[in-house]
């Protein structure tokens, strides 16, 4: 029987008697026995739940793995270096500055420059035994403020561990580092990048493996890349030869461009530019729309370059008569229908991708619709 039981039992004791010496105060026993009998069964529960209790939390603190070293044996060793520390040093420094005064009113000999050395080594030693049991002692310290903050973790950030030490960061990882080392932290470890402090041994393994499988997918996914913009720049050499003709009316159109200096028409050219860019952009990802571009590369573009070359002539007359002029709208009004035509034949190469996307959007209107779940069908429901 532990001393726990012992303690119950008196506590029982105390209980009974109380409920005894009320009923031979009073002259009342006809209650005793049924009050003692009330009391005793409620003590057993109480134990009872008390007990299980305490098996609960032995066997999940059994389960649990042991993350902390013992730091006793540190705390009596910086205790003791420290004390002795000082008591050497003060004492030795004390009669360092003795045999300093007997020097200082010339009573200066061999005896007293060898006392003075031994106590100078002394002092020293006192001095480092001292820094060293106070090096120690702060370490437990900030390692007990470590545990606190990990609290019932398995992981910590350094930044964190550092905010509640008020040490520099660099300090931190430098501290951790040599109390994993010193087998403080039984199963410590630090992430990859540094930035954690890992204090098992499972939980690290989880890191590892997520680790890993992001790295993997990082991989992948640059593969994948490198794959699909390999695949666009690998074209067959006849769609390759259309793509270097629209790039050299691309020049063109761009030369034309910062060689007229109007406003409104070089606003002109330049939605051209993007129009044109984003065609040829289509076609190399999409080759099978290149035989769509025929006309465009035969006669469009062509006949684009020319009137652009023809404004660039008349836009630098020093006279701007009225045919100049004229003609000048002319040319700007054209820009406008070949910017139009240009913007069908992009939202044409799309046309494919929009039927595919009606296509999708009108199966999944049908599932909702077979599973109830379309608006007209949630109408319905209310109203009922």
């Amino acid at each position: 029987m532990n001393n726990r039981d012992f303690d119950d039992l008196g506590e029982l004791g105390r209980m009974v008697k109380d409920i005894v010496d009320e009923a031979v105060n009073t002259s009342n026993f006809q209650e005793m026995t049924q009050e003692i009998k009330n009391k005793t069964k409620t003590f057993e529960e109480r134990r009872k739940q008390e007990r299980q209790q305490q098996a609960r939390e032995q066997e999940h603190k059994e389960q649990l793995p042991v993350l902390y070293g013992k730091t006793s044996t540190i705390r009596v060793k910086g205790t003791v270096m420290t004390a002795a520390g000082g008591i050497l040093a003060g004492g030795m420094g004390l009669g360092l500055l003795v045999l300093a005064i007997f020097g200082a009113i010339g009573n200066v000999n061999s005896l007293v420059i060898g006392g003075a050395c031994f106590m100078g080594v002394g002092a020293a030693a006192g001095a480092g035994l001292l820094i060293t049991g106070l090096r120690k002692l702060g370490q437990l310290g900030r390692f007990q403020k470590y545990i606190k903050t990990l609290g019932r973790h398995t992981y910590c950030n350094f930044d964190q561990l550092a905010q509640a030490t008020g040490k520099s960061l660099k300090f931190v990882k430098k501290d951790i580092k040599s109390m994993i080392s010193g087998g403080w932290f039984l199963q410590g470890h630090t992430d990859d990048q540094e930035t954690c402090l890992i204090t098992s041994d499972e939980t690290y393994r989880q890191y590892m493996q997520t680790s890993k499988a992001l790295e993997q997918r990082r991989k992948e996914e640059e593969k994948a890349k490198e794959q699909q913009e390999k695949s666009w720049r690998t074209v067959s050499p006849q769609v390759q030869d259309i793509l270097d003709k629209g790039n050299e009316f691309l020049d063109r159109i761009r030369k034309s461009n910062d060689a007229i200096p109007g406003e409104e028409i070089s606003a002109k050219i330049s939605r051209m530019e993007l129009i044109v860019q984003k065609i040829f952009e289509r076609a190399r990802n999409h080759p099978e729309v290149i035989p769509d571009l025929k006309k465009m590369m035969d006669y469009y573009l062509p006949m684009t370059v020319k009137l652009l070359s023809a404004y660039e002539d008349m836009d630098r007359q020093p006279v701007q008569g009225d045919n100049i002029q004229s003609s000048k709208k002319e040319i700007e009004d054209t820009l406008d229908t070949l910017n139009q035509a240009f913007e069908k034949l992009l939202d044409s190469m799309f046309q494919d991708t929009a039927w595919d996307i009606s296509s999708d959007i009108s199966v999944l209107h049908t599932m909702l619709a077979q599973e109830g779940l379309t608006e007209d069908d949630f109408a319905r429901m209310k109203e009922k």
